[in-house]
């Protein structure tokens, strides 16, 4: 009896500690949604709904302003980017799982191991590396690709995006049941057709890597400083727009944050509180969509 009184003192003490540590990690996130919800809705308040529209106030003066030009750029340039990246994403985690050959298993390993490092890889050296990719073919086929333009920011977020997605695929077609490959190919099924079956029994995978993809498309800055550099105008919708720079709410945050003007740094709080909504948003979506087959 006395053993078990203190085998159930020490699991009693572990079970503290453990609720205790836990609590803790939680109070930085809680503190900095809190923070940002309560700034962000006391600007939004100032200028509602005006905010979500207007473009940037004059420095130093009583103007609230707003940050419809970021939001526009920011969605233009995630519905080009992951378009690009869920192409890029599938075909490469199909080849990889799907590999037959010894050939085909080599190239799908080293694959896999490249996909892996680019996640580890700091986003703003993959910015500066598209900066110099870009000033190279500038200067070896004397052409004037503009550095900082959206063409820029896309390929930036495309390579960082892509072993993001790449990996949430190919890690759920390595979940089929090897019952049901077998079946499909014993029907005949050619490696086109057996390749959409395969997508299809994975499809709330598919749309949670969508949303994974499209979450770390919004939420990168570095990568972008060096590319798509920032504008405080809205885009304009021609043939050149690609070779211009386009502004993102993440950028806003780091611009308006670093500024001494107090209506820019006002701003910073509303540009997090929207981004802020849309990770949450997100966040409950990939859930939903991540719920079985």
């Amino acid at each position: 009896m006395e053993g078990l009184s203190i085998r159930k003192l020490r699991s009693y003490i572990m079970i503290s500690l453990i609720s205790m540590t836990s609590i803790l990690a939680l109070i930085p996130i809680f503190h900095l949604i809190a923070s940002v919800t309560l700034n962000g809705v006391n600007i939004i308040s100032k200028n509602f709904p005006n905010i979500f529209f207007d473009v940037r106030p004059i420095p130093g003066s009583k103007e609230v302003g707003g940050i419809g030009p970021y939001i526009v750029g920011t969605l233009i340039i995630t519905s080009i980017s992951i378009p690009i990246t869920l192409v890029i994403s599938i075909l490469a985690s199909v080849y990889a799982s799907e590999a037959l050959s010894r050939f085909e298993r080599v190239v799908g390993k080293y694959t896999r191991l490249f996909a892996h490092m680019l996640i580890e890889f700091p986003t703003i050296i993959i910015g500066l590396t598209v900066y110099g990719l870009l000033t190279s073919i500038n200067i070896l086929f004397n052409v004037n690709i503009p550095r900082f333009s959206l063409l820029a920011g896309i390929l930036a977020l495309v390579i960082i995006v892509v072993p993001y997605v790449y990996s949430q695929i190919e890690d759920s077609l390595k979940t089929i049941p090897s019952h049901i490959r077998e079946a499909v190919y014993s029907l005949g099924a050619t490696r086109i057709k057996a390749t959409y079956i395969f997508l299809r029994y994975i499809k709330p995978a598919l749309y949670a890597s969508v949303v994974i993809g499209v979450f770390r498309t919004i939420s990168e800055t570095a990568a972008l400083l060096f590319t798509a550099f920032g504008s405080d105008h809205y885009p304009i919708l021609d043939s050149q727009i690609f070779f211009r720079p386009i502004g993102t709410l993440t950028l806003a945050i780091y611009n308006f944050a670093l500024s001494p003007y107090d209506n820019w740094i006002d701003l910073s709080w509303v540009a997090a509180f929207t981004l802020l909504i849309m990770a949450i948003t997100l966040f409950i979506t990939s859930k939903i969509l991540s719920r079985g087959r």
